[in-house]
């Protein structure tokens, strides 16, 4: 008698315990249901159902694609928020460049002897001391030969490189020969005569050309433009 009251209070203990967990996990269900419901309260799914006019509910819907950015746009979006400004168009510079070559044609006259155009000579530039003087331009057999006078007024001898380098109108290297530039140029303040020798057919369709001279350091910058020496 005794062990049948205490498998029927075992039994019931148990089920009490079964409602007990199931009421739980309904109850857990329908709260977890509510939030997801309030939480997703104005979201929708898309409607990417093609248009369907036929029958008689007609809607007009304005459907809009992905759009694609332009790279170029995103690339001068980017430069203009780092600051960094736009090189010229190819038309402004054919424009410069025409500019430039127009006034050459009119600050140069042509020497009816050598067929060369008449440099405003002398040309002077310096730097550090330094100074290279273009002074004279003259057609030779076929060569063009371009006296250079050089000199240092400085506290230091100076160390030339490789002489100096021919720079045509193309921003291209011509051969030229170089006679009389010392490897080193004390600092006498006296003047060395340098002769450059370019062949005529390194010079084809070249209007002027840029003489640049600098040291084995590179610290000394050299530049005379504009040397004429085309028709």
């Amino acid at each position: 008698m005794k062990k049948s009251i205490k498998s029927d209070r075992t039994l019931l203990l148990t089920s009490i315990l079964l409602f007990f967990m199931l009421a739980a996990g309904i109850l857990s269900g329908v709260l977890g249901f509510i939030s997801g419901h309030e939480a997703l309260k104005g979201v929708t799914q898309p409607d990417i159902r093609p248009n369907n006019n036929k029958g008689g509910n007609k809607q007009n819907i304005n459907t809009k694609g992905l759009e694609l950015l332009q790279e170029q746009e995103l690339i001068a979006n980017v430069k203009k928020q780092m600051g960094i400004e736009e090189p010229k168009k190819d038309a402004q510079q054919a424009k410069d460049a025409k500019q430039k070559a127009s006034a050459f044609e009119k600050a140069v006259k042509n020497d009816p002897k050598t067929g060369l155009p008449i440099a405003k000579l002398p040309i002077v530039r310096e730097d550090q001391g330094i100074s290279m003087t273009v002074k004279s331009i003259e057609s030779k057999g076929n060569n063009v030969r371009i006296e250079v006078a050089v000199a240092n007024y400085g506290s230091q001898p100076i160390n030339f490189g490789q002489g100096i380098s021919v720079i045509n109108d193309r921003s291209q290297s011509v051969s030229a020969n170089t006679s009389g530039l010392p490897s080193s140029l004390a600092a006498s303040g006296k003047e060395v005569k340098v002769m450059l020798t370019i062949p005529k057919n390194a010079l084809d369709k070249v209007k002027s050309v840029s003489l640049q001279l600098t040291d084995i350091d590179k610290k000394l910058q050299l530049e005379a433009s504009g040397v004429p020496v085309g028709k």
